[in-house]
């Protein structure tokens, strides 16, 4: 059964690149400053080895541990005289909830920024920008949804579904192309677009500390961190950076702010 669980994730992985890929080829709205297969390959090899060192220190993963705990009936939600479906929607919303704030913490805590801001060194931003994080915040982010699982139990395709949704508008938002005005203006009322995003990038401080989301928007919105996405951002990466952020350096020493 795990396995069929993986192999989901896997199958929406590869239908996103796919997807996203073909979208950035025809309508591309930022014309690249750094080589587009070295940062490719950057991006999908960190990727790759988060994927590896996951799965080698960790015995669980969020999707063992709700396959276990449905197995087994160790569920919150049947004891709170919750109904599947109200589960599912309530799980779905609380993850989405739990790593807002966990972004929100790898920005303003010093230590973490160390992990995240290996995300925001590229130079330039597509879909494969959203596959670039260091192990450090890999591991982190997979302790933090461990964690949760564990206390509610969910429904085990609650979990899949999120971890799908959340792969897919993560690539979404980074991606090399904008929506249309009008149509951005009403979808990033509830989902995160790429224009909506892109303020997070920006090498201003004051627009890097807002629009921290990937799909619901609506956090942004509640928790006073957002900031017009109307404007233009000229530039998205690091503030002080002029060159390449070389793999090495990033794998073992992180950058600084």
């Amino acid at each position: 059964m795990l396995e069929k669980l993986y192999l989901i994730n896997l199958i929406a992985f590869i239908s996103g690149v796919l997807l996203f890929g073909a979208a950035e080829y025809f309508f591309a709205s930022r014309r690249y400053t750094d080589s587009k297969m070295t940062r490719w390959g950057e991006n999908f090899s960190m990727t790759i080895i988060n994927t590896l060192i996951i799965r080698i220190l960790f015995i669980i993963t969020p999707l063992s541990v709700v396959l276990y705990m449905s197995e087994n009936s160790y569920w919150l939600f049947p004891f709170l005289w919750v109904s599947e479906i109200v589960a599912w929607i309530i799980m779905f919303f609380l993850l989405d909830l739990v790593i807002y704030f966990e972004h929100v913490l790898f920005h303003k805590i010093p230590f973490l920024w160390k992990f995240h801001s290996v995300h925001h060194s590229d130079l330039d931003m597509d879909f494969t920008t959203a596959l670039r994080f260091h192990y450090g915040e890999a591991i982190l982010s997979v302790l933090t949804k461990i964690s949760v699982i564990a206390v509610f139990g969910p429904p085990i395709w609650s979990v899949i579904l999120f971890e799908i949704v959340l792969n897919f508008s993560a690539m979404f938002n980074h991606s090399n192309f904008m929506l249309p005005k009008r149509l951005d203006r009403l979808v990033s009322k509830i989902i995160v677009t790429p224009k909506f995003h892109e303020v997070h990038h920006s090498q201003k401080i004051s627009e890097s500390m807002s629009n921290y989301w990937f799909f619901l928007s609506i956090w942004d919105y509640m928790f006073s961190s957002y900031e017009t996405h109307t404007k233009k951002i000229p530039k998205l990466w690091l503030s002080g950076q002029t060159e390449r952020t070389w793999f090495k350096k990033m794998f073992f020493a992180s950058t600084k702010k």
